[in-house]
């Protein structure tokens, strides 16, 4: 599906479910390569910059919230930019793009914001904005960790392995996202000037600078919940700990009692042929002692006791 958006010489063309027509359409109508119409469809891992004559082709990835499962994954972001002509494609997972694009039709004071000056000056609002609606998923992710930090000490150590495994989960899929951003945008920095005839320093300044933003925040969040992940694996091997003790108490309790059954109940006369006389019974407590014995300053030597 592709919907379009004219603001006096701008015109920003918006594909969701980019599919052979869509490919078609750009290539009669705006002579686009053949490499770039071959990646079009397909998803692409790798975030890129690459400089066509008049036009740039630029791959974008964001990290968005699937409401449904819950989880953090990434979306594509396909850019054709011309000096006046913005062609975005995405698949049907981007809403805040989407959102963009409807306000845009619908109010004309926001198209004016958006679709200024050109298409290179409007990409670059539109980035600033997209990066910026990554906040709010920060801000998920933090009440996670605040909940996950108020329970911490409530005695629930198994069951926060689980929920922060979810808040790690959430981070790095943010971070696989984020992290080649800055490169991409710089790249784009320094590619768009030759496609806009000139520089716009303060507009690249801010798209960077909300990215960075981002990126520090996400980082501050992956500390967090690396030191309550130490703070509750401390506390759970404590509690193991205990456990461990109070068992090991009970078999030391019960081991005199196991070896005095033992030792009472061998039948030394007529079952043990070496040991047929009046101190076979003493002979076997003394060698059970010097095993005892040897044990203990074997483990002494190993500095295991």
């Amino acid at each position: 599906m592709i919907k379009e958006i004219k603001n006096g010489e701008i015109t920003w063309l918006n594909i969701v479910g980019p599919n052979k027509d869509t490919t078609r359409f750009l290539r009669e109508k705006y002579d686009i390569a053949p490499s770039i119409l071959k990646e079009f469809i397909p998803p692409i891992k790798r975030p890129k910059v690459e400089d066509y004559r008049g036009y740039l082709f630029v791959v974008i990835h964001f990290p968005v919230f699937d409401k449904k499962t819950k989880k953090t994954s990434s979306v594509e972001l396909d850019i054709i930019l011309f000096k006046n002509i913005l062609v975005t494609s995405h698949c049907n997972s981007f809403p805040e793009l989407r959102r963009i694009f409807n306000h845009c039709q619908e109010d004309k004071a926001i198209r004016d914001y958006y679709l200024e000056n050109d298409a290179v000056f409007s990409l670059y609002r539109i980035l600033d904005k997209l990066i910026d609606t990554r906040m709010p998923m920060l801000d998920h992710i933090d009440d996670h960790i605040d909940e996950i930090e108020k329970r911490i000490f409530d005695g629930d150590e198994k069951k926060l392995l689980k929920e922060i495994a979810f808040v790690k989960h959430d981070i790095i899929g943010f971070r696989k996202a984020m992290k080649p951003q800055r490169t991409v945008l710089e790249s784009l920095a320094r590619s768009s000037c030759k496609i806009a005839g000139k520089d716009y320093p303060r507009e690249t300044k801010e798209v960077i600078g909300s990215n960075i933003k981002v990126w520090n925040t996400l980082e501050n969040h992956k500390e967090m919940i690396e030191a309550l992940e130490q703070t509750n694996e401390s506390l759970f091997s404590h509690k193991l700990n205990d456990t461990m003790r109070v068992l090991t108490a009970f078999s030391v309790m019960v081991l005199p009692l196991s070896l005095i059954a033992n030792a009472f109940g061998m039948n030394v006369i007529g079952g043990m042929p070496l040991l047929q006389n009046t101190f076979g019974f003493w002979i076997i407590i003394i060698m059970m002692l010097s095993v005892t014995l040897i044990s203990f300053l074997f483990f002494k030597y190993k500095k295991w006791i």
